[in-house]
């Protein structure tokens, strides 16, 4: 219904239901995992890209910094964004903490959606050592600045056994970091085998840590899971397609969409087995009926 339709209806006292106009559009862009796009024939970066768009896919994350060019030039042939890269900063290496070649890549990601991803490694700190922090906020703050100067956002990837491994390190070294241009993603199967390991109920944690994370969120994992592991191999059980597994994922999207955000959702698809033709076009369609849910006030 037009906003000329409920203009004209205020102006002559017509009552208009209160259903309609409830329901709200999902407008985040939808993307894979690099990890999920190669299996079943789809070797070739050009087969990769034409599988993304014929689903329905808005594009895809870059892992690593070798061969950036040549994956933006066919995934930009098709329609489709990278929308975050994949790289890593080592705490241990003094000297060279990250890649210099990530400045060329902020030359190529000017104007265009993708975000740097971090995973932070360190075999000296343990995971979550927060006395280490004024080690990695200034090298953080440096790579901001860098990317700062090209549009260019950078965020923290939680990875359980990393240096950052959960939401709540993301959101503290965020903080610190104070960046306009820095902020986190919010990692769902890291979330599940943090709290599994932790042995923290992720569903009484969940919505306050959500809260908490919204003013540094810049993008948020999901995937299909298991609230409980299904036997030794957990990944088995947190990371699998779309609308498999017994957790809610349509609660923990819909949780970040009623707080407003609004950035890119990437598809987690590590390790999964099927061929990606299939296991992405059941994650697909479970993307749009989430929508179709949301947008129905669900």
């Amino acid at each position: 219904m037009t906003s000329r339709f409920f203009l004209l209806a205020i102006l002559c006292g017509i009552a208009v239901s209160p259903i309609l106009g409830q329901g709200k559009t999902v407008e985040n862009s939808f993307f894979s995992f690099n990890t999920g796009i190669k299996s079943g024939g789809f070797e070739t970066l050009d087969s990769q890209a034409e599988l993304l768009h014929e689903l329905g896919y808005d594009g895809v994350e870059k892992e690593g910094i070798a061969g950036f060019a040549a994956m933006q030039q066919a995934m930009e042939k098709k329609g489709l964004n990278i929308y975050t890269n994949y790289i890593r900063v080592d705490l241990d290496n003094t000297e060279q903490p990250y890649d210099p070649s990530l400045l060329e890549v902020f030359k190529m990601i000017e104007g265009k959606p993708t975000m740097v991803w971090i995973h932070v490694m360190s075999k000296k700190y343990k995971p979550s050592s927060e006395e280490n922090d004024k080690l990695a906020v200034p090298i953080f703050q440096e790579i901001a600045d860098k990317a700062s100067i090209y549009g260019v956002k950078v965020m923290l990837y939680p990875h359980i056994n990393m240096w950052i491994e959960c939401a709540e390190d993301a959101i503290r070294v965020s903080r610190k970091v104070n960046r306009r241009n820095f902020g986190m993603t919010f990692n769902l199967c890291h979330f599940l085998a943090h709290s599994n390991r932790e042995n923290v109920d992720p569903l009484k944690k969940f919505p306050e840590l959500a809260q908490q994370a919204i003013p540094y969120l810049f993008a948020i994992s999901l995937n299909g899971a298991d609230l409980i592991p299904k036997g030794e191999k957990i990944w088995n059980s947190f990371i699998q397609p779309l609308g498999d597994g017994d957790y809610n994922t349509y609660l923990y999207l819909k949780t970040f969409l009623d707080l407003g955000f609004d950035g890119p959702v990437g598809l987690q698809t590590f390790n999964i087995k099927q061929n990606s033709d299939v296991h992405l076009k059941r994650s697909i369609e479970t993307w749009r009926e989430f929508k179709k849910r949301y947008a129905s006030g669900d």
